[in-house]
């Protein structure tokens, strides 16, 4: 996905409550579970979950 849209769907969230961020993995695709070096984003996922204790 380009980066110009990935800032303007993070963007849209500005004036939401919901907790969000932007983490871009370069270079990968959206089939994150499968491809290789899902671990990598896995991890980084649940210490994000850890760390907005969600």
């Amino acid at each position: 996905m380009p980066d110009v849209t990935t800032r303007a769907t993070y963007k849209q969230y500005r004036h939401s409550s919901t907790v969000t961020s932007l983490k871009q993995f370069e270079g990968r695709g959206h089939s994150l579970t499968v491809d290789s070096g899902w671990k990598e984003i896995a991890v980084s996922v649940l210490r994000w979950i850890e760390e907005h204790q969600l």
